[in-house]
């Protein structure tokens, strides 16, 4: 069985924005809807959401997809043990993903849950950025992963280590809730953070591990200049499927496309045309500069 774990809570203060952190859009599609999607392409037996009290408008965002409620936000551990009645212990892969998080390809979420199914208790999805900044620091032994290391406890030594933690998790079920209530809250800001987990599972002899992926599949928003960067993964995304899709583009970089923008071969665009949602292009349609066309079937003049 596979399960998977969001997390949504954040209010996305950096934002400064009334809408929550994980409606906001990337290709017309929120941040969430994009995740929500991705893990459907990887059949997910059940999913749950975790958001604080009052978001309403993520509530509606989700439906049908079940939601829990973490009253007090004591840290990511916390955050995931909120679902314990939900979910509870079961025998399978769970994923736990942060709602912000919008660009996973589905073969990464597969890649997670195969090895957790064939006997890994905790994968840690790992990356290696182009600059490591603050990230944790995953710490690897001759068995597999030691320890996950935020950057501010970190040594100059591990701070010169270039294999980061994503946040994202796959771990074994059955051992799932356990792991979490030995989570202890020793630090400065007295929270429940999930990546002790890592810890905690070596300390009982399980098996913990890293499973890898690109750089700019794991970045989140948590910024508007870190919204405009994922939607310019996004975009890039898009316009190399049309490309493979036998789409000519004079400009690429001026054309933007929505999530289910669709077009057949031998579509021509010119520069500076934005797609927005439930558009069709046909094959041989051309489309002329500076149009903007939603809600639309192209066809060929």
């Amino acid at each position: 069985m596979k399960k998977a774990i969001i997390l949504a809570a954040g209010k996305g203060t950096r934002m400064k924005s009334d809408t929550f952190k994980v409606l906001h859009p990337i290709g017309n599609r929120s941040m969430i809807g994009h995740l929500l999607d991705t893990l459907k392409k990887n059949q997910v037996d059940e999913t749950v959401v975790v958001l604080a009290p009052d978001m309403e408008a993520v509530k509606k965002e989700i439906d049908p997809v079940p939601f829990v409620i973490q009253e007090q936000a004591l840290g990511t551990a916390h955050a995931v043990l909120a679902t314990e009645n939900y979910i509870q212990p079961f025998d399978g892969a769970c994923l736990v993903l942060f709602g912000d998080h919008p660009l996973f390809y589905p073969e990464t979420f597969k890649k997670m849950l195969d090895k957790c199914e064939s006997g890994t208790d905790v994968v840690v999805l790992g990356f290696t950025p182009a600059d490591p900044a603050r990230y944790g620091r995953l710490i690897m032994g001759a068995d597999g992963l030691d320890a996950i290391v935020e950057y501010k406890d970190a040594t100059e030594e591990q701070r010169k280590i270039g294999l980061c933690n994503s946040g994202a998790m796959c771990i074994n079920g059955r051992y799932l809730y356990e792991l979490l209530k030995q989570i202890d809250n020793n630090n400065a800001a007295k929270e429940y953070y999930l990546p002790d987990i890592v810890k905690v599972a070596k300390k009982q002899g399980l098996k913990v591990d890293v499973e890898m992926a690109d750089a700019d599949e794991v970045a989140g928003a948590n910024s508007r200049r870190e919204l405009a960067m994922v939607e310019e993964v996004f975009q890039q995304r898009m316009r190399q499927k049309a490309f493979e899709s036998g789409v000519t583009m004079q400009d690429p970089n001026s054309v933007y496309f929505s999530y289910d923008t669709t077009f057949e071969n031998d579509v021509y665009i010119e520069p500076c045309v934005y797609f927005g949602p439930n558009v069709h292009i046909k094959k041989g349609a051309r489309i002329p500069a500076f149009t903007r066309i939603e809600n639309k079937v192209i066809e060929r003049k």
